[in-house]
């Protein structure tokens, strides 16, 4: 069948459709939709897409894809293949479906897939799903992805959730320890009560149990209502650890910490993908943030300094994959640091700082 509904996906249609099938047979709330097993290899789906739209409803409707290579327990292709949000018309459903299928052979999943020792994806299955307009959204994951404590990491911002995904804006971010809720982070006004964090903390350990692992969790509230748009295991580095024979000295930023671990090497500051060129092995990647386009750079960086984003996102998970100290919200870092200077970042404790001697990570 080219066409199955959400509650229907099994291992073939990708981890993501599977997951959230399994989500929602468990009856958590999760978004409607439908999956398209093989976009490439199958075309006989697009002569049912509008029948599975108008099942949906007049939408808008979210395009993702869900490859079998993605979200992984090692590697996540976090970003790497296409999303679309917000389509509404069949014919651009199915422009963003065959996008998405396609995507895997992108200059930046091949990138991604180099530098984790994974085969980049093919062709991808894709997810259509009725899009959630929330009043808040954002990522939580069970267990810190920087500290390992058990602590539940939730990241918010008004509105879609992507911002935090892509890192362009810096979240508001909550720390839930048991019955205790940290206001870690905010940007001028709690957008989650205490009650709203214990519950998503709740709904997170609840998926956790679910799948049996630590999980990365995409939500969004609608209402008095909490959706769950995806739900993937959080994923591990690999060791990338070498000597650093290097004399910190002073502190000239501040951020979150993201990635663990330190790293010394000059300052390259990017600014766009024209300035793509001037980036060396070893250089580290200063700019305002990243998207899956700037992968090639992050697979060849010793440390990533952003100047937006949180924990959760694109930025410091693909650095926390690929073994590479990260700090983000450096706020100023493009006009701080210094082209060319060598510099030692500390994805521990969230520093930048003057170094002198050799390059390299541990």
């Amino acid at each position: 069948m080219p066409i199955l509904p959400l509650p229907d996906a099994s291992e073939r249609c990708g981890v993501k459709a599977r997951n959230l099938g399994r989500l929602l047979r468990a009856g958590y709330r999760v978004p409607d939709g439908f999956v398209i097993p093989d976009p490439l290899g199958d075309p006989g789906w697009e002569r049912e897409i509008e029948a599975g739209l108008h099942r949906l409803g007049p939408g808008p409707f979210a395009v993702r894809s869900s490859a079998l290579a993605e979200d992984g327990v090692e590697s996540s292709f976090a970003g790497q293949l296409a999303t679309t949000l917000g389509v509404t018309i069949s014919a651009e459903v199915i422009e963003a479906v065959h996008r998405s299928a396609a995507s895997g052979s992108s200059p930046e999943a091949v990138a991604y897939a180099a530098r984790t020792d994974r085969e980049a994806p093919a062709s991808a299955g894709v997810i259509v799903q009725v899009m959630v307009q929330p009043e808040t959204a954002g990522v939580m994951f069970t267990r810190h992805p920087v500290s390992g404590a058990e602590q539940v990491v939730i990241e918010a911002t008004r509105g879609l959730g992507d911002s935090v995904v892509a890192g362009t804006v810096t979240p508001e971010a909550y720390l839930v320890d048991g019955a205790h809720v940290q206001v870690a982070r905010h940007r001028g006004g709690q957008l989650l009560t205490s009650a709203q964090a214990l519950a998503l903390a709740a709904l997170g350990r609840d998926i956790e149990s679910l799948f049996g692992r630590p999980q990365d969790i995409e939500w969004a509230i609608a209402g008095e209502d909490i959706r769950v748009l995806q739900a993937r295991p959080i994923t591990t580095a690999p060791s990338t650890a070498r000597p650093v024979r290097a004399t910190s000295g002073d502190i000239l930023l501040t951020g979150i910490a993201a990635g663990p671990g330190t790293a010394v090497g000059p300052a390259r500051i990017i600014g766009s993908l024209d300035d793509f060129a001037r980036f060396r092995p070893d250089d580290v990647l200063v700019c305002r943030t990243t998207s899956p386009a700037w992968t090639p750079l992050l697979a060849r960086a010793c440390a990533v300094v952003t100047e937006t984003g949180g924990v959760l996102a694109h930025a410091a998970i693909v650095a926390r994959e690929f073994g590479i100290p990260a700090v983000l919200a450096a706020a100023g870092a493009m006009t701080t640091l210094t082209e060319g200077r060598l510099v030692r970042v500390d994805g521990t404790h969230g520093h930048v700082g003057t170094a002198t001697g050799n390059t390299g990570r541990n």
